[in-house]
């Protein structure tokens, strides 16, 4: 289900002073959330002097948090140098896809993206393949076809009989001994102040999902968990979880 203009509206007076704005999905499906807008985002940017990465994770995380979200990953998935395929759902910004390429180097660099007005970016990375995405499958790629099938700041947002539909997704496309890597807010992650402040202010934004259920889940899946790493997020944190396909 998409937020709620009331939350989409405290999500906005947030992000105000950055002159950014979230902003409905080009899409009439209830499942694919609001999105920020690229123009916008890429403006601020280049007013504030920082590249898209640091403006982002200045005001979304922390400094620095995409880069180390994607040395974590790397580090527990061990993938290589090189590897033939990777999949993202949701690179929006092309932040962790400009990084996972520079140290992979990918063949193919498969995206499914709803928001059409961060394609143009997307497409100039290296080697992307663009498909058709409906917010819920990853109906174009091949089963067991990607080395590595990754999802950040994405799940955070979804109702859960999304995020467990995409997640089976994952499982499919997998190659034996491929990676599995995606983010949620787990139980992990919610301390006692983190709780409190989300529930004094109201908010809706975020949704949450159980971490030993999704291992276990997965486990029947033949993935094997490989390891976690807490993420910065506005407002809390959210956790990388990483799997290997048996």
């Amino acid at each position: 289900m998409s937020i709620p203009s009331t939350a989409r509206d405290g999500v906005n007076r947030v992000l105000r002073p950055f002159n950014v704005r979230v902003v409905r999905g080009q899409s009439d499906d209830p499942a694919i959330k609001p999105f920020l807008s690229a123009r916008r985002t890429l403006a601020a940017a280049r007013r504030a002097g920082l590249s898209l990465e640091d403006y982002i994770d200045n005001y979304s995380a922390a400094p620095g948090a995409t880069a180390e979200t994607v040395d974590a990953l790397l580090r527990l998935a061990d993938l290589g140098e090189h590897v033939e395929r990777v999949c993202e759902i949701g690179p929006g910004s092309g932040r962790y896809s400009a990084r996972v390429i520079a140290a992979t180097h990918p063949d193919t660099y498969e995206i499914y993206e709803t928001a059409g007005d961060w394609l143009p970016r997307l497409k100039a990375l290296p080697n992307v393949v663009v498909q058709p995405a409906d917010g819920h499958t990853l109906s174009a790629t091949a089963d067991k076809s990607v080395d590595l099938v990754h999802a950040h700041k994405v799940f955070v947002y979804l109702p859960l009989v999304v995020t467990v539909g995409y997640l089976d997704e994952m499982a499919r496309v997998v190659r034996p001994k491929g990676v599995v890597a995606f983010d949620v807010v787990s139980e992990n992650c919610l301390d006692d102040s983190t709780t409190s402040e989300w529930v004094s202010s109201g908010s809706t934004l975020y949704s949450m999902i159980s971490r030993s259920w999704l291992v276990d889940r997965l486990a029947e899946r033949q993935l094997s968990f490989l390891g976690s790493h807490f993420v910065p997020l506005s407002g809390g944190r959210t956790e990388l979880l990483v799997f290997r396909r048996d």
